[in-house]
């Protein structure tokens, strides 16, 4: 996109007191006359560029206008590549590997930032495995139908297996709980809704464009698009999964340990959803109250005996 490379350009003036159009072009894959109109649409915004001839020539930033570096300290630095590396094992994106690439070239400058890159103590890894791999690929679709402002079209299969033909304004990508959501203006419901993105099917990209709404983030906290009637469940826990408790609720849900494990709060929706939470800790977890979801989840086991 444009914008990323105008960006990638700020970024490489800031950085270097002189660069040559010949080597923006080899770096940003673009010809010389397509950075000569940046540089004019740069100039035309108000920043200080100007151009000189000679073997000694090329694009340049007015001094008085860079940042002082020293405004990065090294865990900012170091913060900033740790996201762009995991944004990059996501999406596998040249833009994305050419700001890595810049930011990286930072640490270099001195033996403090090169300590940190050594020694950071933090690394998130977001590399797919191999069966949600086909995500990549979609993620990077959608990406597109969001800069581009197009439509999207797919086949949804919701959470009670019903099957709808959508048409939506992509508007965010959100990751939560192992799962990655899409949240958009579906045009057959002319409201906004979050849409999971592994139920989509059959999905492309619409030649059809639209005039982007005033977005505000959906929540995802439960609160409005996942039902609110949740029961507080009592489960006592082999100690082994105590961390699935804290993980997903926090240490306040175990109330208190036993001999072989701990009594512990689990909040679930009273239907095969909710008792399907439960089953994944399979014989390391059970039920104690309230009797009624004990009953309940009794039964949903019986069904799945029945068909073995």
């Amino acid at each position: 996109m444009k914008i990323d490379r105008l960006v990638a350009i700020i970024m490489l003036l800031l950085d270097r007191e002189v660069v040559t159009t010949s080597e923006l072009a080899e770096r940003l894959e673009v010809s010389r006359r397509t950075i000569f109109r940046d540089v004019d649409t740069l100039t035309m915004a108000g920043l200080p560029i100007f151009t000189t001839r000679g073997s000694d020539g090329g694009v340049s930033l007015m001094k008085s206008y860079k940042v002082d570096k020293k405004l990065f300290t090294p865990k900012d630095v170091r913060s900033l590549i740790t996201s762009l590396e995991s944004y990059n094992q996501l999406l596998e994106k040249n833009e994305i590997a050419n700001t890595l690439a810049k930011v990286q070239s930072m640490e270099s400058e001195t033996d403090l930032i090169q300590q940190w890159k050594n020694d950071g103590h933090f690394s998130v890894d977001l590399t797919l495995n191999q069966g949600n791999r086909f995500l990549r690929d979609r993620l990077k679709l959608i990406e597109t139908a969001m800069e581009d402002h197009r439509y999207l079209v797919f086949q949804y299969i919701d959470k009670n297996g019903e099957d709808t033909s959508r048409k939506v304004e992509p508007y965010k990508v959100i990751f939560k709980e192992s799962s990655w959501y899409l949240q958009a203006f579906c045009v057959k419901r002319k409201d906004y809704r979050t849409f999971k993105i592994a139920r989509m099917n059959d999905v492309s990209m619409s030649v059809e464009s639209f005039s982007p709404k005033e977005f505000v983030s959906l929540p995802m906290d439960g609160s409005n698009w996942m039902t609110k009637e949740t029961v507080p469940v009592i489960i006592k826990i082999d100690k082994s999964i105590k961390d699935k408790i804290i993980e997903r609720f926090g240490e306040d849900y175990v109330i208190s340990q036993h001999k072989n494990g701990y009594i512990a709060k689990y909040p679930i929706v009273d239907n095969e959803h909710g008792y399907n939470a439960l089953l994944q800790f399979g014989d390391k977890c059970e039920i104690i109250e309230p009797q009624s979801i004990r009953n309940n989840f009794k039964k949903y086991l019986a069904q799945i005996m029945e068909k073995y």
